[in-house]
């Protein structure tokens, strides 16, 4: 054991202190107490003031300690523990939180290309329907009589002009003749033609498989061109969109990967960018980025998301927990272990990410540095690592 080699007048300061401090304590609490606000603030001062000597005491202890025998406050009981941890390079990335909704682009609201009566509706809210499958129909009676007036037109056309033809191959009657019948029957061709275009109108089907969400009309309602009958909601082409600042332009690729969130649900999964949008809307100053759904994933439209895509990785970076770093007038710094002392070194920091910072400059890696207790020790403090 080192023994500690003090001269009598300092033996004899820390004892009169020391019997100061304890006379004080039984005089307080022997003595009279006083009663009310006016005591309790004298009796605050008198304590602050005894503090003060009381510091001011140890401080001239420990310096005059320190000069009769410098190796006192580097041993184990003058040291602070502490923790260490190692600066080590590793992958570090930035990451990004935006919110976008789950989107169809088949998502439409179906419609008819003719005005009239609807005959019947063929379905309903909630019902899943497939590609070309009726959802309603208009009257088409008009276009059934015009049919059936064409069609005797077309018969009389068509016996006419295969009699002037069988005459042209004789040389019998003028071409002007034979052409004009033939003229008449195609022209009563391509109007039939056009009738059961018109015809095949009168009934609404399904563009694309999917579910419909609403049908706003009912059966004997008339309805005018374009005028919606459903909305069809598809689930063959769904995506994720959301809007990003227009800082972030030239940050990301297609693509790249993407965590999603979805709170309602609580699910959590991986993904990619499919596209990047091209126009910075001048109202918002972002632009879009579209998110891939897996294949196996199917969501209502609208729903709420969370993604992060990462605007920034470095794979040789020193990183180090954010909690460590402090700041004085010069900047921010750490406090490296160096032969059981206690090393300031001031660094220069990049971004930060879940809880870690990356160091740009001041930190090579591979330093050890003071960890839990970085708060309790000062430029040289001695101290005892305990990890």
């Amino acid at each position: 054991m080192r023994t500690l080699k003090l001269n009598n007048t300092t033996i004899m300061k820390a004892q009169s202190i020391t019997t100061l401090f304890l006379v004080a304590l039984l005089v307080a609490a022997c003595g009279p107490q006083e009663e009310g606000l006016d005591a309790k603030k004298t009796q605050l001062t008198e304590a602050r003031a005894e503090v003060l000597e009381l510091n001011a005491t140890i401080s001239s202890l420990e310096k005059e300690i320190a000069a009769e025998d410098p190796d006192y406050f580097k041993s184990k009981n003058a040291a602070i523990l502490v923790t260490s941890l190692a600066a080590n390079k590793a992958i570090f990335e930035h990451k990004i939180e935006i919110r976008g909704s789950v989107m169809s682009r088949t998502n439409v609201q179906v419609g008819s290309e003719l005005g009239g009566k609807l005959t019947s509706v063929n379905v309903k809210e909630g019902q899943a329907v497939r590609k070309g499958q009726a959802l309603a129909t208009i009257s088409s009676e008009d276009i059934d009589r015009n049919i059936d007036a064409i069609n005797i037109q077309l018969e009389f056309a068509k016996t006419v002009f295969e009699k002037r033809e069988r005459l042209w191959k004789k040389n019998i009657g003028t071409e002007i003749q034979y052409l004009e019948a033939k003229t008449n029957k195609e022209s009563l061709e391509k109007q039939l033609a056009q009738l059961e275009t018109q015809k095949s109108k009168t009934i609404i089907r399904a563009p694309f498989s999917g579910t419909i969400e609403a049908v706003p009309v009912k059966a004997g309602q008339v309805i005018q061109p374009s005028m919606p009958v459903a909305f069809l909601v598809g689930t063959a082409d769904m995506y994720i969109a959301g809007e990003v600042s227009e800082s972030f332009v030239g940050k990301f690729r297609k693509g790249d990967p993407v965590s999603v969130y979805i709170p309602s649900l609580d699910e959590t999964f991986e993904t990619e960018i499919s596209s990047l949008g091209q126009v910075i809307n001048q109202a918002s100053r972002t632009f879009t980025v579209e998110i891939k759904l897996p294949k196996d994933k199917q969501y209502k439209t609208n729903l709420v998301s969370v993604m992060k895509l990462t605007d920034y990785k470095n794979d040789e970076a020193v990183v180090i927990p954010s909690r460590i770093i402090q700041e004085d007038l010069k900047g921010n710094f750490v406090y490296l272990i160096d032969n059981n002392k206690a090393k300031k070194v001031h660094i220069k920091l990049g971004l930060s990410y879940d809880n870690h910072t990356q160091v740009i400059t001041g930190l090579n890696g591979g330093e050890t540095i003071v960890d839990k207790g970085n708060r309790a020790v000062a430029d040289g403090t001695a101290i005892d690592v305990q990890n």
